[in-house]
């Protein structure tokens, strides 16, 4: 037999547990319940409810600047040549998630006090631009690029300029505003909206031309006031405008409804039927059982033998469980897509509390990134216990199985974060992480990740594992060798992809519109149902395919229960193509590489999830059918 690498370790070390595990493990909880005590600590003091007297200071931050039509294509606010800068830039030591959100902030020279309004005042003085600054201002005027600022931690946008066309000589003609009009409602001592109006005066605004110096320009701010009646708790919603109107929460709901009922009707349908002709082959193949033992007495009377057709997925119950090719990867995708489900809830779950409220400086990536590094021992345990079940405890090694686990998903998202980092680092786009973000990240996975997933895949190893209702025999049965169409495995994974799909295409658009544009999300209870929707779905249309599969006596189930449950992020990233190409107005390389670098990565990820979905929709499944018939 062979000596596995985790055999040695052990010996070696003389303990009930591998204790080189279980210090790393001790190790890992205590730096990870430190960094989320340290983190939530920071978002919590950074997330502020302030209070105010007259003529006290609102503080006003400068964050960053991007093109309208590509909005997570995002530069520092100073990328645009400002003249109006305060002698010495303190950048603000942002959070995590406002790292991964793109936004540096900083302080501005704008001066705003509580309930005090202005009318006109200067920001810095007259000053100079030169002909390069000109001209990147024109660039950006023709890139429609707009600026966000915070104003009591409320986040603001304004345009950079406008342009006009130039009806006598032909061309534009390019404006760049010089002036911003702050309109700020407060409630008691509290402040509950600011926008910068996008009316404009003359003497708003001046005419800048290519390649021509302005010698003089004048940035100034006015500030106006007034009170309101919406209470605090509801200021994000106002400011935001993210609160959906009473038409348009029951006309999504009526979308959401419309096509989830259609999809769960017809799965409904198709499980009556299925569980008809189920019944029908359980009664079938126990009376053949019966008639089995009758003509086989008759036989030994007569000495003639009679078949009886016993055809169907009976026949092939001694290879039922004969365990798939690659058992390493394949319990690897299932303990992944296990570990990626339980983030989605958790996720889900905080949306609907409340937690992921709009402006929340990315608040969602710290939660996902501390979610996966934590669930990371669910990932470790449910591979390596399948892994146990399919090759046995002769074969299995856990050390084997927790590598390809910890690097399934993570392995692919390094390539993909690389490329795209490192464009938005030659574009100079604060998109692109600082190398101590970075460098955290990589040492959260290394002491946090991975020795949970180590732990959890030993764990799993000790695992006692339920035996299969059918022995598998030695000898394989042939395979039938002509099938009809519709027993296609491409066709029948697509069909498990669009249906699913169809049930959540709503809800897929929505989320495209707000991540890659500028309309808020906030209906999370929607989501949640879909969310539910979308694994009742897939689970019924797996089920469904897989009993077709055993019928035709092709006992080769366990990868198409896979690839049948992931089918579905197939077809989502093939909307992100299409929403691509003919939706959106997105472009440019940077761009173009966070679209389709991250959308496919949330697309690996529901298939990840989907296929773990699949195949324990589909193991439960066969595994039931073949203990109604007692075949062994």
């Amino acid at each position: 037999h062979r000596v596995k690498p985790s055999q040695h370790i052990e010996a070696a070390l003389n303990y009930p547990y591998p204790a080189i595990i279980i210090i790393m493990t001790q190790s890992a909880v205590w730096l990870a319940s430190l960094s989320i005590f340290c983190a939530l600590l920071h978002i919590n003091t950074a997330i502020f409810s302030a209070h105010y007297k007259f003529n006290d200071p609102v503080p006003v931050r400068v964050s960053n600047v991007a093109p309208f039509h590509n909005p997570t294509e995002k530069f520092s606010y100073d990328y645009i040549p400002w003249p109006c800068k305060p002698p010495v830039i303190h950048a603000e030591n942002s959070n995590l998630g406002a790292y991964f959100n793109g936004e540096r902030i900083r302080q501005s020279l704008y001066q705003i006090h509580f309930q005090r309004s202005t009318n006109k005042q200067s920001v810095c003085g007259e000053k100079e631009l030169s002909a390069k600054d000109v001209n990147k201002f024109i660039d950006a005027i023709n890139e429609e690029f707009q600026y966000e600022m915070w104003i009591d931690d409320l986040p603001v946008f304004g345009r950079v300029g406008f342009a006009q066309p130039n009806e006598f000589m032909g061309g534009k003609l390019y404006f760049l505003i010089t002036h911003r009009h702050f309109h700020i409602r407060y409630n008691g001592d509290q402040v509950i909206t600011v926008n910068i109006s996008t009316v404009l005066k003359p003497g708003h605004y001046v005419e800048i031309k290519k390649d021509t110096p302005l010698e003089q320009v004048h940035f100034t701010y006015s500030v106006e006031w007034s009170a309101t009646k919406i209470p605090y708790s509801e200021r994000w919603e106002e400011q935001m405008q993210s609160n959906p109107t009473r038409y348009q929460v029951e006309a999504h709901w009526l979308w959401v409804l419309n096509s989830s009922l259609l999809v769960v009707l017809l799965t409904g349908l198709l499980s009556m039927i299925l569980l008809r002709t189920l019944k029908n082959d359980v009664a079938r193949y126990l009376q053949v059982d019966q008639i089995d033992q009758e003509e086989m007495a008759k036989s030994r009377e007569t000495g003639v033998v009679t078949e009886v057709d016993d055809s169907g997925w009976k026949r092939i119950r001694s290879d039922v469980f004969r365990p798939p090719l690659y058992p390493y990867l394949f319990s690897s995708i299932v303990g992944i897509g296990a570990q990626i489900l339980m983030i989605v809830f958790f996720l889900l779950t905080l949306a609907v509390i409340g937690y992921f409220y709009p402006g929340n400086h990315g608040r969602i990536y710290v939660a996902a990134i501390f979610l996966y590094s934590f669930t990371a021992y669910i990932a470790g345990y449910i591979a390596s216990t399948k892994l146990k079940e399919l090759v046995g405890s002769e074969l299995h090694d856990w050390m084997v199985s927790c590598g390809i686990t910890s690097s399934l998903f993570a392995g692919p998202y390094l390539i993909i974060f690389s490329i795209v980092n490192s464009i938005a680092a030659y574009h100079k786009s604060s998109i692109a992480l600082p190398f101590a973000t970075i460098v955290a990240v990589i040492l959260l996975w290394a002491f946090v990740t991975f020795p949970l997933t180590a732990f959890g895949a030993y764990r799993g190893g000790k695992a006692v594992i339920e035996k299969y209702p059918c022995h598998v025999k030695k000898i394989r049965r042939p395979l039938p060798d002509a099938l009809p169409w519709y027993h296609n495995h491409v066709l029948l994974a697509l069909t498990a992809g669009f249906l699913p799909f169809m049930a959540i295409y709503v809800e897929v658009h929505t989320i495209f519109m707000s991540v890659w544009g500028h309309q808020p999300y906030t209906l999370f209870g929607i989501l949640l149902l879909t969310f539910v929707i979308l694994l009742i779905v897939t689970s019924f249309v797996v089920i469904l395919m897989c009993y077709f599969q055993l019928t035709a006596e092709d006992y080769r189930w366990w990868w198409p229960s896979l690839i049948r449950g992931s089918a579905c992020g197939i077809f989502m990233y093939a909307y992100a193509v299409y929403y691509w190409f003919y939706t959106a107005q997105m472009s440019g390389s940077l761009q173009f590489s966070m679209y389709f670098g991250y959308t496919f990565m949330v697309s690996y990820a529901c298939c990840l999830m989907l296929a773990a979905v699949g195949h324990w929709s589909s193991r439960w499944f066969v595994v039931r059918i073949y203990n109604a018939i007692k075949s062994d």
